[in-house]
């Protein structure tokens, strides 16, 4: 029993570890090494999840283990009281865990995603290296990567050749490194962990995270003088 509230204790101080420090400690970093900072951010997540689902485990283990204790000892009140502790301690622990939330989910207010392809007309009018790239009827700037097709407002084909390349590369970037993949995955755990700050803040930090792996793959191939002078005109 004492081995198994050792271990309940240490699962709780991990998910607190990750609830509170990833948020704080890895928002808005990693913009040199954007893939190394959404391995991080995916690891600390699945580990805080593996640890919550073991430490609810291990509690329940110890209604068995009481009914055990409870055929064998005569002090019933002490087993009993030992058999709730680890119940307890996860009550305490969601206390916790909800006032740690409350402070930092203001720091992440995901919007709510909308997939502005969906309801749009969109026509193939070339090939990029091998990926379709489809010409949305829509004002101004726009270029996003779905389902391995680049989608391009008309507004971007009147750029110039090396700026048009340049964002033409920086959305293939997408789809080589698979980042609607990777942002699902982030989705998934949000919608699992959705009263975490840090399951907030992962999904928000993926989508930086993916455009800046995005900047990397196409300033291999392109200048960055080209690249970030036409991102200007597709963020303003």
């Amino acid at each position: 029993m004492e081995t198994n509230f050792l271990i309940l204790i240490l699962l709780i101080e991990l998910v607190m570890l990750v609830t509170v420090s990833a948020p704080l400690f890895f928002a808005g970093r990693f913009n040199s090494h954007p893939d190394v900072g959404m391995a991080l951010w995916f690891v600390s997540l699945i580990a805080a999840m593996l640890a919550t689902v073991s430490a609810f485990g291990l509690a329940t283990w110890s209604i068995f283990q009481t009914w055990l204790r409870l055929s064998e000892s005569e002090d019933l009140g002490f087993t009993l009281l030992a058999s709730l502790a680890p119940w307890l301690l996860l009550a305490l622990a969601g206390v916790l865990l909800a006032l740690v939330n409350q402070r930092l989910s203001p720091m992440f207010r995901a919007a709510k995603d909308i997939d502005v392809l969906a309801n749009l007309v969109s026509r193939e009018v070339m090939t990029h290296l091998g990926i379709q790239v489809m010409e949305l009827d829509i004002p101004g700037y726009f270029a996003v990567s779905r389902n391995k097709k680049i989608y391009l407002s008309k507004a971007a084909f009147k750029l110039p050749q090396r700026q048009l390349d340049a964002i033409l590369r920086h959305e293939m970037g997408h789809i080589k490194l698979n980042h609607e993949s990777v942002k699902r995955f982030a989705n998934l755990i949000y919608s699992l962990l959705p009263w975490f700050a840090a399951s907030r803040a992962l999904k928000f930090e993926v989508e930086r995270l993916c455009e800046l792996s995005a900047d990397k793959y196409a300033l291999r191939k392109v200048y960055s003088k080209d690249l970030f002078e036409a991102r200007r005109l597709f963020t303003n």
